[in-house]
């Protein structure tokens, strides 16, 4: 009834402009109805379960999971100087087909900009947007971006050792973060990972502080 009252009131082309004007919003990457959760598994929980030997430690389990979503959490987060430091780069060049240099830069990864910017600033900036420029601040976002990106989790527990506080037996579980290329292992932790995520935002808020202040000519 109200429905039909309201449109009443309008004119028919007040109507008709209204229904032309609507949106319909379509959420098309959102399209898994299960509510099976899902988690993530170790190469190791995966190859028993392949010779179905299956004997999952289903707290392990849940423990990747939280800390692979958190590192993606960073990941994604630090993606966003990708986009900087590709206008950065067009500010600095001032290229006559920005567009063309563009379609260049998107494929370079993070590193290959960053450096980028920093032969420009070395050899055409002025002293005090070169020095200006947060150099260390970036270089830790984009290494800590890329240990993540690159590295395996994996949970360490240590002998059972007797406990400080009063009768039996104690073991202390940690997530280390493993580099598939050097094989360095580190203490990985949920709060680290939410320092790696506040950082990635300091360094964009940094760079784009510095590139709003060096508008270039």
């Amino acid at each position: 009834m109200v429905d039909w009252a309201y449109a009443g009131m309008l004119d028919e082309n007040d109507v008709r402009l209204l229904e032309e004007r609507s949106v319909d919003v379509v959420e098309v990457s959102f399209d898994d109805d299960s509510d099976e959760p899902l988690n993530v598994f170790s190469d190791y929980d995966l190859l028993l379960a392949f010779h179905d030997e299956v004997d999952l430690d289903w707290e392990e389990v849940a423990e990747r999971s939280a800390l692979d979503q958190r590192r993606g959490l960073v990941i994604t987060q630090s993606t966003v100087l990708e986009d900087l430091l590709g206008d950065v780069i067009l500010q600095l060049e001032e290229p006559e087909d920005p567009e063309a240099r563009r379609s260049e830069l998107d494929q370079w990864m993070i590193g290959k900009r960053l450096k980028r910017v920093e032969s420009l600033l070395d050899s055409s900036a002025s002293p005090e947007a070169n020095r200006s420029f947060p150099r260390e601040e970036l270089r830790a976002a984009i290494r800590r971006r890329n240990e993540l990106a690159h590295g395996n989790i994996t949970r360490v527990t240590s002998d059972p050792y007797p406990r400080p506080d009063g009768p039996g037996r104690a073991m202390r579980v940690e997530w280390h973060l493993v580099d598939r290329r050097t094989r360095e292992s580190r203490l990985i932790t949920m709060a680290g990972l939410r320092e790696d995520v506040h950082a990635a935002i300091a360094a964009y808020t940094s760079l784009l502080r510095w590139a709003v202040a060096n508008p270039g000519d």
